[in-house]
């Protein structure tokens, strides 16, 4: 098995950092873990890497798509896992740097993905009542997951339904296993310092111009059902371009979404995986490359 570390943790714990001085010292390549950072025009408001901070080291999975088009999880393991064996070929080691939890496990373990169904108008005419209650008749399973006016994903599991094999039936097919012999660092620190590093980033945003990059980009109505948008930093302007809220408190709501989202990763991290979590300190940084290095040097099958 391919040995990639992993480095996971909530926004603003400090992952970028330590990814380079990791890559550094273990002679690695950085592959971003963020569903925000493929946007080639978003730079601000998705705290994306500079070409100084990478310190020269190679990384994979920015700048892919630009800010009016989607992307996916699907999209995001492909990417990844052509990445890791890019970069193993080069005798380098892949690290993984992220805080979106659901990307990271479609990458590391078994998960796989039906191909794509072609858009299906047969449903249209079908209330997201009538939708679930045929798809609770075929796969009722399915539901527990899915919510009632979640209608994309009930017609996506209904149609999967119809065709074969049930949604859930190929979900519980899978092994949930690793596919990769992994090392998984999640960033912990103090929450209160954690909180005043969100402030912290925030303010630099807006001193950097996060205003006129969402401006430039989101004013017209019409960019607001961007997937892009939907972002936290972003999605909180709308009611600043409807004039229903100040700059002040689009920036107070931005700080919320991104301590409760903080507060998510963390919670799922620990649900999610089995993981070395790492406080940052000197000490405890020593530890760290220790046990990473007896890890690199572990034989895999």
């Amino acid at each position: 098995m391919k040995k990639v570390l992993v480095i996971a943790g909530p926004t603003a714990s400090g992952k970028t950092a330590l990814s380079i001085k990791l890559a550094q010292y273990f002679k690695g390549e950085i592959i971003s873990g963020d569903s925000t950072q493929v946007y080639k025009e978003l730079e601000i408001g998705t705290a994306k890497i500079t070409e100084i901070e990478k310190e020269n080291i190679p990384h994979y999975g920015l700048d892919l798509i630009h800010y009016h088009e989607n992307y996916s999880v699907k999209d995001f393991q492909t990417m990844a896992r052509h990445s890791i064996d890019e970069i193993s070929a080069k005798q380098k080691l892949p690290i993984i740097v992220g805080g979106t939890g659901f990307y990271l496990k479609a990458c590391l373990y078994d998960y796989e993905f039906t191909d794509e169904l072609e858009e299906d108008d047969q449903f249209d005419e079908l209330s997201n009542q009538e939708i679930y209650d045929r798809l609770n008749q075929i796969d009722p399973k399915s539901l527990e997951k899915i919510h009632l006016n979640n209608r994309k994903r009930l017609i996506r599991a209904l149609n999967i339904g119809l065709k074969g094999q049930s949604k859930s039936e190929r979900e519980e097919a899978q092994k949930h296993k690793p596919i990769y012999d992994i090392f998984l660092i999640v960033t912990d620190i103090d929450k209160k310092v954690l909180d005043e590093r969100i402030e912290q980033r925030l303010n630099t945003m807006f001193e950097y111009g996060l205003k006129d990059e969402v401006v430039k980009y989101f004013s017209d109505p019409l960019t607001w059902n961007y997937q892009s948008f939907q972002a936290i930093g972003y999605k909180e302007w709308k009611d600043y371009f409807l004039n229903n809220k100040s700059l002040e408190e689009v920036k107070n709501r931005i700080l919320i979404s991104t301590r409760q989202y903080a507060k998510r990763q963390l919670t799922w991290f620990r649900h999610q995986f089995s993981a070395y979590w790492y406080k940052p300190n000197q000490e405890n940084e020593k530890l760290l490359l220790e046990e990473i290095k007896q890890w690199l040097n572990k034989e895999t099958t």
